[in-house]
């Protein structure tokens, strides 16, 4: 089975389309303010829009409020919520939607325990744990500080790139990889590195 690939960070229609042509099954529009790649939810509903067949829209969100959940669901519908916070099993599911729940790594940890809470998440995404930034740090994190060990979907993220995802498809064998700051120049996405990136996923053994 071929790794899925999520391509994080979108701010531009151009880009998702980028993404979508490089062959990305996935891309993430960001709600949190404190990041760079924050959008608006007019800017996240054209995307949305104009996203092209057979690519799923992805939407980040921090420790939202159940209003503005509801404001995401129903402007910019989007194919999955993700929560990157301290959000509840409880909240998470209460919308109805596919979701993804967000794991940031800092200890070691057993990825059946937190299935345990989020039995019904779409998958697990495990991330590198930095204080209080939410991802897109592009720090990379001990894989080997992970038991993956649940039976849904695993997202490796954090600090991957070019050079490393060969290694960390090899060692994890994850269901899909996320990027962002990895296919970046500058704190923008390049369509080079974009490319390149699927290109090297697409090659892992």
């Amino acid at each position: 089975m071929r790794t899925r690939i999520k391509i994080c960070g979108i701010k531009s229609v151009e880009t998702a389309l980028q993404a979508a042509y490089a062959g990305a099954d996935a891309f993430g529009l960001v709600f949190h303010k404190p990041s760079i790649r924050n959008i608006s939810i007019d800017q996240a509903a054209q995307i949305t829009r104009q996203k092209p067949l057979f690519i799923d829209s992805v939407v980040v969100m921090v420790n939202p409020t159940r209003d503005f959940v509801r404001l995401i669901l129903d402007q910019v519908k989007p194919d999955y919520l993700q929560f990157h916070g301290e959000e509840t099993a409880e909240f998470c599911r209460s919308f109805g939607a596919p979701y993804i729940r967000s794991v940031r790594v800092r200890e070691p940890i057993t990825l059946s325990s937190i299935q345990d809470k989020y039995h019904d998440a779409s998958a697990l995404l495990v991330d590198a744990y930095r204080g209080d930034h939410y991802g897109g740090t592009g720090d990379i994190f001990n894989w080997e500080m992970v038991k993956f060990d649940c039976t849904i979907p695993v997202i490796l993220a954090g600090g991957l790139n070019n050079k490393n995802i060969n290694d960390a498809i090899r060692r994890v064998r994850p269901y899909g990889v996320d990027v962002s700051t990895g296919v970046e120049t500058e704190g923008d996405k390049d369509p080079d590195k974009i490319q390149r990136f699927c290109k090297e996923v697409w090659g892992a053994k």
